[in-house]
C-alpha cells in the first residue's frame, strides 16, 4: 500500500497557510508560497505547532505585506510630482558646487538644450549679464528651436523613446552621442541618490562605447600649421605638443606660480637648463600632483617671454590679450584646419587641438626628439595619465612592446 504524502490534504478548507515538507509553515501567494515566521523572526519548521500560533504568524505576514504596500503609495501621494527641468536643476547646482567648472559647463548646455530644446547660447550664464525677453529675441528663439523640450514633462512619464527623439533632432551628434546620454543619465541617478525621485526613468538605456581618437601630427603637418597660424596660436601648438600638456587645464590654465626654472649639469658636466611645471592636486585633471618636465630650450624661453608679460594669471593668451580656454583653443585648431584644407594640406577627420598631446606620446615612445625609444610605464609617467590608459590609446606606437614579439615568433 502506498504511503501517504504528507501537507496539504486534497479537498482541505483552505486557510490561506499550510505545511509543505522540507520547508514549513508556508503562506500562499498566488502561484508562489512565502514562509511563516515566529515573532522573533525564525521559520516555522514544526508540523506539530499548534494551530493558533500558525494563525498568528500569518497575520504578522499579511500585516507586513501590507505595510509594504501601503508605504510607496502614501509617499507617492504626499510627495508632489517631479519634472525633467527640477531633476536637471538639482544636478547642475550640486555639479557646479563639487565639480570641475568645464565638466558643469557641457552638461549645462547638453541639459539645457533637452528641457528647452535651444541651443546653447540662449542658456543665462553667470559671468554675463542675461538678455532681456523682449518680443524680438522671443521670435528668434521661436526660429532657432530644435524641438519642444522636455523640461516640463513629469519624469514618471518621460520614457527612453523621448531620449531617441531627442538624439535624432541633433544628427550632428553622432559622434558626441555618448557624453550627452552620460550627462542625463548621471542627472537622474543623482536625483534618485538624493530621495528627489524614486528611480531613474531611463535607467538601461545604452551608451555607446567611446570611440579612440589618437590622431596625431606629422612633422610635415606641424610645420605647415605653425607656419599658417597666428604667433599665439602657434606657441600654443608648439608647446603642447613639445610638452604634452593637456590644452585646456595645463597649458591654459599655467600661471608663474607653476612654473620653476633650474640650471643643471648634464652628463657631460655641461650646464643645462631645464623647467617644471607643477599643478597641485585639487588643479590637475585626475585630482593628484601633476609634474611636466621640460627641457626643450625653445619652449623655456617661449614660457619666460611669457612670464616677463603677463605677471599676473594666465601666461599665455590669445591675439586680443584674453586667457586661453579649451573652447577657444578648439575652436582656433578648428579654423586652421580649414584653412589648410583649402591649402591642400589635409589633416585627419578627427585632428583637433587635444592631438597635440598625442603626438608628444608618439615622440615619446619613438625617441623623436631624444634618439632613444620609451616605454609605456616612462610614458605615463610624463602625461600624467595610468599606464593602463597609455597601453588603451598608444600601445601601438611602443617599440618596446611590439620588438619582443617579433623576437619571439
Amino acid at each position: 500500500m502506498a504511503k501517504s504524502s504528507g501537507g496539504r490534504k486534497k479537498g482541505s478548507r483552505n486557510l490561506g497557510f499550510f505545511y509543505r515538507r522540507g520547508r514549513g509553515w508556508c503562506a500562499t501567494e498566488g502561484k508562489r508560497s512565502a514562509p511563516l515566521r515566529d515573532a522573533d523572526g525564525q521559520p516555522l519548521r514544526e508540523k506539530n505547532i499548534p494551530t493558533k500560533v500558525v494563525s498568528e504568524a500569518y497575520a504578522r505576514y499579511l500585516h507586513e505585506k501590507s505595510q509594504k504596500t501601503a508605504q510607496p503609495q502614501s509617499k507617492s501621494e504626499s510627495s508632489p510630482p517631479v519634472t525633467v527641468l527640477q531633476v536637471c536643476q538639482a544636478y547642475l547646482a550640486n555639479a557646479k558646487a563639487t565639480g570641475a567648472q568645464g565638466t558643469h559647463e557641457c552638461r549645462a548646455d547638453t541639459l539645457f538644450d533637452l528641457c528647452f530644446g535651444l541651443p546653447a547660447g540662449f542658456r543665462e550664464r553667470g559671468d554675463r549679464e542675461s538678455k532681456p525677453l523682449t518680443p524680438e529675441r522671443k521670435k528668434e528663439m521661436a526660429t532657432r528651436r530644435i524641438h519642444s523640450g522636455y523640461g516640463q514633462m513629469l519624469v514618471a512619464d518621460f520614457l527612453p523613446l523621448h531620449v531617441d527623439q531627442w538624439l535624432n533632432s541633433h544628427p550632428t551628434w553622432q559622434g558626441g552621442r555618448r557624453s550627452r546620454i552620460q550627462a542625463l543619465k548621471r542627472a537622474f541617478n543623482y536625483a534618485v541618490e538624493s530621495r528627489l525621485i524614486d528611480a531613474n526613468p531611463i535607467r538601461g538605456y545604452a551608451t555607446p562605447k567611446p570611440v579612440s581618437r589618437t590622431t596625431y601630427i606629422t612633422p610635415e603637418q606641424e610645420a605647415a600649421l605653425l607656419e599658417l597660424a597666428n604667433p599665439q596660436l602657434s606657441i600654443a601648438i608648439k608647446a603642447c605638443i613639445r610638452t604634452g600638456a593637456r590644452p585646456g587645464c595645463e597649458f591654459a590654465a599655467l600661471e608663474r606660480r607653476h612654473i620653476t626654472i633650474e640650471e643643471h649639469d648634464d652628463r657631460d658636466g655641461i650646464p643645462q637648463r631645464r623647467m617644471q611645471w607643477r599643478f597641485g592636486e585639487g588643479e590637475s585633471k585626475t585630482g593628484k600632483l601633476r609634474v611636466l618636465r621640460i627641457r626643450d630650450h625653445e619652449i623655456i624661453d617661449i614660457v619666460e617671454a611669457a612670464i616677463a608679460r603677463f605677471q599676473t594669471g594666465p601666461i599665455f593668451r590669445n591675439t586680443k590679450g584674453d586667457p586661453w580656454s579649451r573652447k577657444s583653443l578648439a575652436a582656433g585648431f578648428c579654423s586652421l584646419k580649414k584653412r589648410l584644407a583649402a591649402r591642400g594640406v589635409e589633416l585627419d577627420d578627427d585632428a583637433c587641438m587635444y592631438s597635440c598631446r598625442h603626438t608628444y606620446a608618439k615622440r615619446i615612445l619613438q625617441g623623436y626628439w631624444t634618439g632613444k625609444a620609451t616605454n609605456i610605464e616612462t610614458l605615463a609617467r610624463l602625461m600624467g595619465n595610468s599606464p593602463q590608459v597609455c597601453r588603451d590609446h598608444y600601445l601601438q606606437w611602443c617599440d618596446h612592446f611590439s620588438e619582443p614579439l617579433w623576437d619571439a615568433c
